[in-house]
C-alpha cells in the first residue's frame, strides 16, 4: 500500500477545503422536478472540461436559466391543465485533477415557479427547496488498489405524487467501491452502499412537521468482476445481496396508511455478460441477469421469484461517424418503493446523438416501459417517452438550447395514474457545463 502515500498526503492537503465546504455545497440531481414534469440532472465536475485554476482546485461555476411549457402540470387524465413556467438553477462545482487522487464536490439549487395562466393557480408547484450536494474520493486512479466514495444528500420534488404535487424526496446515497486491479486486464471490485429515502408532502412550501409517506434504508453489497480477454472485448460478473429496511411513517391524509403495507425485504441480483466492439463502428453490452427478493414469512406481498425474477441488460450502439452515436436497447431490473414494495421495470429504448459543425448537439431518444406495481398500489402500466433536443455552443462559458418531451402512461391495468403530457423547455446556460 505504500504506493498510496502520495495520495493520502494530497488528501490530508484538501482536508481543511473539505471540511468547510461539505458543510455548504449541492450535486448532481437525482431526481424528478415534480408534477411540473420538469427534470434536472448534473453529472460530477470535470475539469477535463474547462474551469477557473483556483491553486490546486478547478472551479466551475453556471447557472441555468430555462422556460417551460406544461401541457399537463398535475398529470390529469381527465382535465388536464396548461401553463408557463421559470426555472432558474445556480450550480457550482470544485475539481482537485489529480492523476491517481481526484477529488470533486458539486452543488446546485433550482427554483421554479409557474407564470399562472389563464387564472388558475398553480402555486402549489413552486419550488424553493430542490437542491442537491455530492462529493467524490477518487483514491489509487491508477494504482493496482483503488477506492471510490461517492456520498451524496439531495431534495427532490416528486414526478407525480400526493398532496396536489407538493411530494417531495429527500435523500442520502453512500456508495463505496474498493477496486483490486492485480493486472491491466482484469479488475476485481468489492462493492457497497447504503441509501436512505424520505418521501414527504407538505401543504405549505417549507413545513417543520411534513406527513411522511415513506422512510426507507436499503442496504446492500457486492462483487464485481471485469476480465479483458481480448483488447476490445470484455467478461463481465456482477452480484449483490441486500436489505430494505421501512422507518416510521404518518397515516396519509387521503385515508390510505402506507406504512401499513411497507415490509422490509431482503434481495439479491446477479449478472452475467459480455461488452465490447464487433467493429470500431459497432459495440454492444449483453448482460443476463437473475435475482430473488423475499418479503418474509407472513408477508402480503408476493415474492419475487421465478420468471418474474429474469433480468437483463442490453444494448447495440453504432457510431457511423465519430461525431454520432445511435443506440438500441432493453433493461429489466427490479426496485422498492413507498406505495408498491416492488416495482419490476421493462424497458426497451432508442437514442441517438451528433456533433454538427462542433457547435450543435442534436439528440432524440424514445423508449416503451412496462411497469408492475406490487404493494399497496397493485397494478401495471405502460409508460411512453419521446424527446428531442437541439443545443447550441455559442462559447465554453454559452449555451443555448431548446427540448421537447412527450411522455404518457396508458393503458394501465386499473385505469389509474393514466396521462399525457407535452413538455418543451428552452434557455441558456452560462458557465462551464
Amino acid at each position: 500500500m505504500t504506493h498510496l502515500s502520495p495520495v493520502l498526503r494530497h488528501a490530508c492537503t484538501l482536508g481543511l477545503v473539505l471540511g468547510v465546504l461539505t458543510l455548504t455545497a449541492p450535486s448532481r440531481a437525482l431526481g424528478a422536478s415534480g408534477a411540473s414534469g420538469h427534470a434536472y440532472a448534473r453529472s460530477p465536475s470535470n475539469a477535463d472540461t474547462g474551469g477557473i485554476p483556483l491553486g490546486p482546485l478547478v472551479v466551475r461555476p453556471g447557472i441555468d436559466i430555462n422556460g417551460v411549457f406544461d401541457s399537463n402540470v398535475y398529470r390529469d387524465a381527465v382535465s388536464p391543465e396548461a401553463d408557463f413556467g421559470l426555472e432558474v438553477t445556480p450550480y457550482l462545482g470544485l475539481v482537485f485533477p489529480g492523476a491517481d487522487f481526484r477529488w470533486s464536490l458539486d452543488a446546485y439549487y433550482r427554483f421554479f415557479t409557474y407564470f399562472n395562466l389563464a387564472g388558475r393557480n398553480h402555486n402549489v408547484f413552486r419550488r424553493v427547496t430542490h437542491f442537491g450536494l455530492s462529493t467524490v474520493f477518487d483514491i489509487g486512479r491508477r494504482s493496482k488498489v483503488g477506492l471510490n466514495v461517492a456520498p451524496e444528500f439531495f431534495n427532490n420534488p416528486s414526478p407525480r405524487g400526493f398532496g396536489d404535487g407538493t411530494e417531495q424526496t429527500m435523500g442520502v446515497s453512500v456508495p463505496l467501491k474498493l477496486r483490486f486491479r492485480p493486472t491491466r486486464a482484469f479488475s476485481i471490485g468489492v462493492d457497497g452502499r447504503w441509501t436512505w429515502n424520505r418521501s414527504y408532502f407538505s401543504p405549505v412550501l417549507i413545513s417543520p412537521n411534513p406527513t411522511v409517506l415513506g422512510n426507507q434504508h436499503e442496504l446492500a453489497g457486492g462483487l464485481s468482476l471485469d476480465w479483458r480477454f481480448f483488447p476490445r472485448s470484455h467478461l463481465l460478473f456482477s452480484g449483490e445481496i441486500g436489505r430494505t429496511i421501512w422507518g416510521p411513517a404518518d397515516p396519509n391524509p387521503t385515508g390510505a396508511n402506507f406504512s401499513d403495507l411497507q415490509e422490509n425485504s431482503t434481495f439479491w441480483r446477479v449478472y452475467l455478460g459480455l461488452k465490447g466492439d464487433i467493429t470500431r463502428k459497432l459495440s454492444f453490452l449483453a448482460l443476463i441477469g437473475y435475482g430473488n427478493a423475499y418479503f418474509g414469512q407472513g408477508s402480503t406481498t408476493p415474492k419475487l421469484t421465478g420468471p418474474s425474477g429474469l433480468l437483463g441488460k442490453v444494448e447495440f450502439a453504432i457510431r457511423p461517424v465519430l461525431t454520432q452515436r445511435l443506440a438500441v436497447g432493453f433493461n429489466r431490473d427490479f426496485r422498492f418503493s413507498y406505495y408498491a414494495n416492488r416495482v419490476e421495470d421493462t424497458q426497451a429504448y432508442f437514442k441517438y446523438q451528433g456533433l454538427f459543425f462542433q457547435r450543435l448537439t442534436a439528440s432524440f431518444d424514445f423508449s416503451w416501459t412496462l411497469r408492475n406495481l406490487v404493494g399497496h398500489v397493485t397494478r401495471t402500466e405502460h409508460q411512453w417517452t419521446a424527446g428531442l433536443g437541439l443545443e447550441v455552443l455559442i462559447a465554453e462559458w454559452f449555451h443555448a438550447g431548446v427540448s421537447y418531451r412527450f411522455s404518457s402512461v396508458n393503458p394501465s391495468s386499473t385505469n389509474e395514474g393514466e396521462y399525457i403530457d407535452n413538455l418543451v423547455k428552452f434557455g441558456v446556460t452560462i458557465g462551464f457545463k
